[in-house]
């Protein structure tokens, strides 16, 4: 089974958990979501409002995620338009540790040289990723 770490924005974390759990189940890949499948207590904190959403130990997060892209056979990353440094960064690491990254990029950035020059492949729709995931199994 390809273990892929997702890669996805703190503002669109709940629609991507959504998504994943119907992915996961269609495709036979499992999807690491740094947000929900680790141990991340902040992020309850932060959705009740107990915590602000950068005030959890930055080497402590860089640290896990970090690890976890490291044990996975790459990344899955969603380019949304949304500001999300920490995914950028992710698929920076991932690349420099010659993982797979697959991109969803549903901004029209696309064809941006950074994005393709770091990507294995690159999707413009959720939809897309599902039917290559399903039909393909990501090993290429």
């Amino acid at each position: 089974m390809t273990t892929l770490y997702l890669a996805n924005p703190f503002v669109s974390r709940k629609a991507t958990r959504e998504w994943e759990l119907c992915f996961e189940k269609e495709t036979g890949t499992d999807l690491i979501n740094p947000f929900y499948d680790t141990e991340r207590t902040d992020i309850l904190d932060i959705d009740a409002g107990r915590m602000d959403r950068y005030a959890a130990d930055p080497d402590i997060i860089v640290d896990h995620d970090v690890g976890l892209i490291k044990k996975a056979d790459g990344i899955l990353a969603i380019v949304d338009g949304s500001t999300s440094v920490g995914t950028i960064m992710e698929i920076v690491y991932a690349f420099i540790d010659s993982k797979l990254v697959y991109l969803i990029v549903t901004n029209g950035e696309e064809n941006h040289p950074w994005l393709r020059y770091h990507a294995t492949k690159v999707f413009t729709s959720y939809t897309e990723a599902l039917g290559f995931f399903t039909t393909e199994k990501g090993l290429s």
